[in-house]
């Protein structure tokens, strides 16, 4: 798909002149398509907004009792590296018991996966970073903290492939109504919303529209997902609009120390989120083209700052946003060819290509899967043993990381495939299997 011809306004604004950073958009048969000098765009930051780091290892038990031990006691604070938390038990939702959260920091950790033995070696910890704490500290900085974190949570800690959302807010640009019928990606249902908490939270694998058309949301949360919505609304309904403004004001600085920035008009973020397996099948599937080598490392959030300008431009690929059958939207040329997200750790090269890498299928296939799981549930349904101890059968099978790697490759992670098994093998034993 084609970008339409651009131009850029002359010093005395009386000619357009040919530019392929210009903000005037001309199809070369009808003309002007859209002026966005009229509308005073610009580009009011680029932005890393959520990172969320995965620490596999055992719990280590000493921190776990401490845990266990606070929440008895009705303690409502706990004490840990070198910082005060709000302790609680986390929803079934997240995948893991226990929660410790420092909102003045911008941290939150989660820790011992619902359905996986503290002595086993799992995920055991995720770690959750908001803009404000990845503002304040290089990545290698960050790196260091959330280790930290993990060599006292975990036995054997290592970190296993974050899960990252970029971000460009922009203003003098808005949605229109038919944005979503003009977007190509995978998702091929549309649902309309009336609150952004349902829409949010609720729904995967479908495009999104809520607050009239101020929101939009493409893709699956398990995978790669495309996020349009009215930055200074949701600022200001989740309190950060001043640390907003802050941020919008420093990047549009101008020579003599004013801002670009304009506060009477609403900024609009275009945000690319990466699930962890996305990520992971990058470093997998990455080649470099001058040595034949296969594989890239990205287990840290240092370590996929270096390819997030590659991340961002394979976002915007695989979501384009149509002016028509032939070519792209203004605003998704520029998102492709203007946007360059400056960090000292970046170091995107023309030498790699990017690929994701996902495994081949096999004759053991997801139907097998499905087949083994349902014949060896009904046969211990048969003996009227406990789920737990046909968990723990099914966990110590050699094959277990393979069924979990297929259902996550299908955005089902471990823990909801345990608690569909779960009440698979309930209603099994309802039906009297075991009588």
């Amino acid at each position: 798909m084609q970008s339409l011809e651009r131009y850029e306004l002359s010093a005395d604004r009386a000619d357009t002149i040919a530019s392929d950073k210009g903000l005037l958009f001309v199809h070369p048969r009808y003309g002007k398509v859209q002026d966005l000098y009229q509308d005073n765009f610009q580009i009011v930051g680029t932005y890393v907004d959520t990172l969320r780091q995965l620490f596999k290892g055992a719990m280590n038990l000493d921190f776990l009792t401490d845990i266990e031990d606070s929440m008895s006691f009705g303690e409502k604070t706990f004490q840990f590296v070198g910082h005060d938390w709000i302790l609680g038990k986390s929803g079934k939702v997240s995948g893991y018991q226990y929660r410790l959260q420092n909102n003045q920091l911008g941290v939150i950790i989660f820790c011992k996966m619902f359905h996986s033995k503290a002595e086993s070696i799992g995920s055991h910890l995720k770690i959750e970073c908001s803009p404000w704490f990845l503002d304040n500290r290089s990545p290698k900085k960050v790196d260091q903290f959330l280790e930290n974190i993990a060599k006292k949570v975990l036995r054997c800690a290592e970190p296993h492939y974050p899960a990252i959302h970029l971000a460009v807010d922009v203003q003098g640009w808005k949605p229109d109504n038919e944005l979503s019928e003009r977007m190509t990606c995978k998702s091929r249902r549309i649902a309309q919303f009336n609150g952004i908490d349902k829409a949010e939270f609720n729904v995967s694998e479908v495009s999104c529209i809520y607050d009239r058309s101020q929101s939009f949301k493409f893709g699956s949360a398990g995978a790669v997902q495309m996020a349009i919505y009215n930055k200074t609304i949701q600022a200001k309904t989740v309190d950060k609009f001043d640390y907003m403004e802050h941020k919008w004001e420093q990047s549009t600085q101008l020579e003599n120390g004013s801002s670009g920035y304009d506060p009477e008009s609403d900024v609009f973020r275009f945000e690319v989120r990466f699930h962890h397996s996305v990520i992971q099948q990058f470093a997998l599937g990455t080649c470099n083209k001058e040595t034949g080598e296969i594989g890239v490392k990205m287990n840290t959030y240092s370590e996929v700052m270096k390819h997030i300008q590659a991340l961002w431009l394979y976002g915007l690929k695989s979501f384009k946003l149509k002016y028509n059958t032939n070519y792209l939207d203004p605003i998704w040329t520029i998102l492709l060819d203007d946007i360059i997200f400056k960090y000292p750790e970046s170091a995107y090269k023309d030498n790699l290509h990017y690929k994701r890498y996902y495994k081949k299928a096999t004759s053991f296939s997801g139907k097998n899967y499905q087949l083994y799981i349902g014949n060896l549930l009904s046969a211990c349904a048969r003996k009227g043993l406990k789920f737990k101890k046909v968990l723990k059968e099914l966990q110590e099978s050699i094959i277990w990381t393979d069924i979990t790697d297929h259902y996550e490759n299908n955005n089902t992670t471990e823990n909801q495939l345990i608690e569909r098994l779960q009440e698979s093998y309930q209603e099994r034993i309802l039906m009297g299997y075991s009588i």
